[in-house]
């Protein structure tokens, strides 16, 4: 018998029209518009990522629980174990938890996750390509649900689109 998650578990990412996700542990387009994105939808949440993502980052993002997976430590399981346990003792605007990358905590993640939030963006990749993909997203398993189409951005000039799907039921 499956047990209720006491919690939505959502995928966030930024990625290309064939799921390039980045090059050299490094984002491909930095976005204002997506960061501010990023920021309002994961803040005050836990936000769970691989090892080298917070290294990319340099620093525990504030206001929001960080967990940190790693090979030698930390597994998704064990941090969504934790998520489970704890969520009884959280407020209700908790009741979300992000995975924000890399590639492939993405994939472990993919098939247990409720929501996806994706930035699809229609822009060049930058000289050198991407050398990690964001799971193929299976419309047979995944319903578009909200759609924010965005011509450009204020210093960005491609268009993207902040998109989000929730699973479908089986």
């Amino acid at each position: 018998m499956k047990t209720e998650k006491p919690y939505v578990l959502s995928l966030i990412a930024v990625i290309g029209p064939k799921g390039e996700l980045g090059a050299n542990n490094d984002l491909l387009w930095h976005i204002s518009e997506d960061l501010r994105h990023f920021k309002a939808l994961t803040m005050g949440h836990t936000i769970i990522m691989g090892r080298k993502t917070f290294e990319s980052l340099g620093k525990p993002l504030p206001g929001r629980n960080n967990v940190v997976l790693s090979r030698s430590g930390l597994t998704l399981e064990q941090a969504l174990a934790q998520e489970k346990a704890q969520a009884a003792d959280r407020a209700k605007t908790q009741a979300e938890v992000f995975i924000i990358g890399g590639a492939e905590v993405y994939r472990q993640a993919i098939d247990l996750a409720d929501r996806l939030y994706i930035t699809h963006v229609q822009a060049p990749l930058p000289e050198g390509g991407a050398d990690v993909f964001f799971p193929e997203i299976d419309l047979s398993v995944w319903k578009e649900t909200g759609r924010e189409d965005q011509p450009r951005g204020a210093t960005f000039p491609y268009p993207f689109s902040f998109v989000t799907y929730e699973r479908r039921p089986k």
